[in-house]
């Protein structure tokens, strides 16, 4: 998974896609400006569909990862992990949000 993921961030930066920035800053001619429009998206269509089957990728590794956990645990130390993961995760969207609004 993550040398995928290295790969799809090269891609995100190779070559062509610095050019077609470029191209995208340089046009001022509404019709040109159609013509980037239309490259842009067929090079973000490949681009979206490669980081979906990573990110898919991911989940399955995260819900093998968490089924392997448990299934080493009792069923009350189940529970008490599960919870202690979900008040985590609250602590930490609490924390995010402070700190997005501290920086506006």
């Amino acid at each position: 998974v993550e040398r995928e993921m290295e790969r799809q961030q090269v891609v995100v930066v190779d070559r062509k896609m610095a050019e077609l920035v470029r191209l995208v800053v340089r046009v001022k001619n509404g019709e040109e400006v159609r013509q980037v429009e239309r490259l842009v998206q067929v090079a973000l269509k490949g681009v979206m569909v490669r980081l979906e089957k990573v990110m898919k990728a991911v989940d399955y590794v995260r819900l093998r990862t968490l089924k392997g956990v448990l299934n080493v645990l009792s069923p009350l130390q189940c529970v008490e992990f599960l919870a202690g993961i979900g008040i985590l995760q609250i602590l930490l969207r609490q924390w995010g949000k402070k700190k997005v609004c501290t920086i506006n």
